[in-house]
């Protein structure tokens, strides 16, 4: 793998020297076919080089298991040996995980993966062979922008969300566990499309808490800590996706996953004011639903949180429009200089228009119904302790047809009590009245 925007001379020189005394000098011949070409990358459990594949004429990246704190090269040879008896265990089972990460990256096949094509084992290690990509890692993307205080478009944001999670779909149908997603581990090629890299950590459905455990806090859920381990599935991937986008919106790096299980008081993202007014709340809910510190509520694969976004959406159909492969799905695309432009592919979602009528349409029809309810009350057409014995259908015609009641006037001369006979089937204002104020409190007798 190789960065044309990030390379060596821009690694401190004090760093280049004391990782070249362990590095394989140029031209070494690996397998009989792969000769070195120049070192493009160190970590602490390797060294990444760009090869020439004699058998195809072809370049390639060679990825050397040589991990500094357990393992070290003998001194005028290419041969590799533990440090001592002590760490003798550790260098081998780096070289076993090395190993397995090459397996299970080789009978995998999707252009969102890097591919392997060859592994051996020589110089008492082992190596495998990957395929030579061009681009830029999303971490060296985020810097850029940050110098430039600049932060990443709606629609790109979108379209590089919708293709990782498309790409960790696939991984996890095979019961695959990439386990270390973080923006260093996310390389942005020229077209735009997303490709994870480095599975030094791969887990599988099997292999759950076996080999080396890679935590970067941040980025790392809660279930990866020693003392808290649990079963690692899907939604520890997702875990790591939502804290990758937590900082590409928020700018900073999510609260370290081990405190948070003990106390969450990180802010989400759907709660920023500057955010919601941009992002639409479904993207912002689910990266904050990723970020459950119990892994029982979060999405339980990356298929539930793309339904999700679709649930959502509304007007044009949020889709690919093209195979991830061909270039033609939604992501970044850097042009010239590393400049960063919206491709094709996944439409950003819509607030929804039909949600907000339905709203407005309820309060329209409680209200109706509270206006009738207040008038049968006042006119005693229909009493309150008598209201669930009729329906709208219904009451809207006795309302219609309810004959008008006589008013009794009040007589002119002081005290004289007048009293007026009234029909059998009408009551007076004074029986209304107190009708009225009883209803709400005891039940009217008849």
């Amino acid at each position: 793998i190789i960065s044309e925007f990030t390379p060596m001379n821009e690694i401190s020189e004090s760093t280049l020297e004391s990782n070249q005394l362990f590095a394989l000098p140029e031209g070494t011949l690996l397998h009989e076919k792969y000769q070195i070409i120049k070192v493009i990358g160190f970590g602490g459990f390797g060294i990444t080089y760009m090869a020439w594949d004699a058998t195809i004429s072809t370049h390639v990246v060679i990825k050397e298991c040589l991990p500094e704190a357990y393992a070290r090269r003998v001194e005028g040879s290419h041969e590799v040996q533990a440090l001592s008896d002590e760490t003798q265990g550790m260098f081998h089972g780096c070289v076993e995980n090395t190993r397995q990460e090459a397996m299970t990256l080789s009978l995998f096949s999707h252009p969102g993966v890097v591919k392997v094509y060859d592994l051996f084992e020589e110089n008492g290690t082992v190596y495998y062979v990957m395929e030579l990509i061009h681009g830029k890692t999303l971490y060296d993307i985020m810097e850029d922008l940050k110098a430039k205080g600049e932060t990443l478009g709606v629609e790109q944001g979108e379209g590089l969300l919708w293709n990782l999670l498309d790409i960790l779909d696939q991984l996890h149908e095979h019961k695959i566990f990439h386990c270390d997603i973080k923006p260093a581990n996310i390389f942005i090629m020229p077209n735009g499309m997303p490709k994870l890299i480095d599975f030094g950590a791969v887990r599988s459905k099997e292999l759950q808490h076996q080999g080396v455990v890679q935590i970067t806090p941040g980025y790392t859920p809660p279930e990866f800590y020693p003392g808290r381990l649990r079963e690692l599935g899907a939604w520890s991937d997702l875990y790591e996706l939502g804290a990758v986008f937590y900082e590409l919106l928020m700018g900073v790096v999510p609260t370290s996953g081990d405190e948070r299980f003990v106390c969450d008081r990180m802010v989400k993202v759907s709660t920023v004011a500057g955010l919601s007014d941009v992002y639409p709340m479904a993207i912002l809910s689910s990266i904050d639903k990723a970020l459950e510190p119990d892994y029982h509520n979060r999405y339980n694969s990356a298929r539930l949180w793309m339904d999700y976004l679709d649930h959502y959406q509304t007007g044009r159909q949020i889709k690919m429009t093209g195979s991830v492969g061909a270039g033609k799905g939604a992501g970044l695309v850097l042009g010239h200089g590393g400049a960063i432009s919206v491709g094709k592919g996944r439409m950003p979602l819509r607030s929804s228009k039909k949600k907000s009528s339905c709203c407005v349409t309820f309060v329209i029809v409680l209200v109706i119904l509270g206006v009738i309810v207040g008038y049968c009350n006042h006119t005693g057409a229909i009493r309150l302790d008598q209201w669930r014995q009729f329906d709208l259908k219904k009451m809207i015609p006795a309302l219609q047809h309810e004959p008008k009641k006589p008013v009794v006037q009040k007589p002119v001369v002081r005290k004289v009590i007048v009293t007026t006979q009234v029909p059998a089937n009408r009551e007076t204002d004074r029986d209304r009245r107190s009708d009225s104020s009883s209803a709400f409190g005891s039940t009217v007798e008849q």
